[in-house]
């Protein structure tokens, strides 16, 4: 009877055995199964802060050439002439060669379609007329700092766009 008993208490251990490895196991893959989860997701969110990064970038590059484009204006009046004079939403500026991005598309800038002023690119005001210590006269004519709002709009290749507005400044001869 002894033999018996410790035939079936031995089975009994090698079925809670199985039981607990099988359990184990199971533990396991859930584990694995919801850390490659994780990291398909946080690979799916860097992709996402790339593009809008990316976006960024093209913006500020349209700052920089907004820049040149507030450097050639010669008077407080002169409005650039999309796209003559800086790229508008319907012919926007490519960042480089198409064969550098995997589908062909590129960053882009372009002028903003909608700025919160009457043109993207437009002059909107005097800054404080130079004093004490500065001399702001050159060959009889006075200068002064001209501000210059700039709207511009940078696009991802996957279509996220980033808005960056700015003030630049630039010398200009006063009438006064």
């Amino acid at each position: 009877m002894s033999e018996r008993r410790s035939r079936v208490d031995s089975r009994r251990r090698e079925g809670i055995a199985l039981m607990l490895s099988v359990l184990l196991l199971i533990a396991v893959s859930a584990l694995a199964l919801s850390t490659m989860q994780t990291a398909a997701s946080d690979g799916t969110v860097a992709g996402f802060q790339n593009q809008e990064q990316i976006a960024f970038y093209a913006a500020e590059a349209g700052i920089a050439d907004a820049r040149a484009v507030v450097r050639d204006m010669g008077e407080r009046s002169e409005v650039p002439d999309y796209p003559g004079d800086f790229p508008n939403a319907a012919n926007p500026a490519e960042l480089s060669s198409s064969s550098e991005f995997v589908t062909g598309d590129q960053p882009v800038y372009y002028a903003d379609p909608n700025p919160p002023t009457a043109a993207p690119i437009m002059y909107i005001g005097e800054g404080a007329p130079c004093t004490e210590g500065c001399n702001m006269t050159l060959g009889g004519l006075k200068f002064n700092h001209t501000k210059w709002q700039v709207n511009v709009v940078g696009e991802s290749p996957s279509g996220d766009q980033k808005r960056l507005e700015l003030v630049a400044t630039r010398l200009l001869a006063v009438g006064y």
